[in-house]
């Protein structure tokens, strides 16, 4: 019997470390890498990576699987590059939370924002959710092939707390803005790996509104911040304005 599952021989590895590449050989045994350097053994397959990189797969931090995640294993194009792990939520945009009333909103933000036709989003997304806890429940509900990490969009998180006057760039309350942070805070402690928000020029809905988020004040922002911070785990992401903008509300 061989010894090993796979051989992959004479590549050059880039681990990862910060290590100067080199070449080796790699050994997989049971979808776990055990020997790397001249392996001696033999494998049920083995691969000739000569002039070839060998490296770890690929963590991609920016990406919009949002939707896709829910309703398809394959989380392609990724998956076919030597990604395996994304993170999505960025932008501030996303599906959750979210009350059924809303949910069109959030699918005309993502195809404006992101250009993901709005009849896939609709057609795909079971919405079997309103929190965040239950969306990332959702995505466990099977298997994909690759890992994904979620973060909490405000765009969605404003729109769960302020309805339309989110979508008009009203100042939150400051009972609104906890309310907003206790919903973040729960999203990170359910397993959210961040939050994230935008105030850029860029994201509109398939509508041309600007994205809810894009004028939340400086006093809503520091009191999600800070629940985030609480919770001693998670980051924040911000896609910031540009140098030119139209007037806005501003926090006092």
């Amino acid at each position: 019997m061989s010894e090993f599952d796979l051989i992959v021989r004479g590549g050059t590895v880039v681990d990862g470390t910060g290590e100067p590449r080199r070449t080796a050989d790699v050994a997989v045994r049971d979808g776990t890498v055990v020997e790397v350097g001249k392996v001696s053994g033999t494998a049920t397959q083995e691969i000739d990576a000569d002039g070839a990189i060998v490296a770890p797969g690929f963590v991609d931090v920016h990406t919009h699987y949002d939707g896709q995640a829910t309703w398809d294993n394959y989380l392609q194009p990724s998956s076919w590059h030597g990604i395996t792990t994304v993170v999505m939520g960025n932008c501030g945009v996303g599906f959750a939370p979210v009350v059924p009333e809303d949910r069109s909103r959030l699918v005309e933000l993502m195809e404006g924002v992101e250009d993901i036709p709005g009849v896939a989003l609709t057609e795909g997304l079971p919405w079997t959710w309103q929190s965040f806890p239950e969306y990332l429940d959702a995505l466990e509900t099977s298997a994909h092939d690759l890992d994904f990490a979620a973060q909490v969009p405000h765009a969605a998180l404003r729109v769960r707390v302020m309805g339309e006057r989110a979508a008009a760039h009203t100042l939150a309350t400051e009972e609104e803005s906890q309310l907003m942070a206790k919903l973040a805070a729960e999203a990170i402690e359910a397993g959210a790996v961040g939050f994230s928000t935008s105030r850029t020029l860029n994201h509109k809905s398939i509508s041309g509104e600007l994205t809810p988020s894009y004028a939340a004040g400086r006093d809503e922002l520091v009191t999600i911040s800070r629940a985030i911070g609480a919770t001693g785990k998670g980051c924040c992401s911000w896609s910031p304005t540009g140098t030119t903008s139209p007037s806005r509300p501003t926090s006092t």
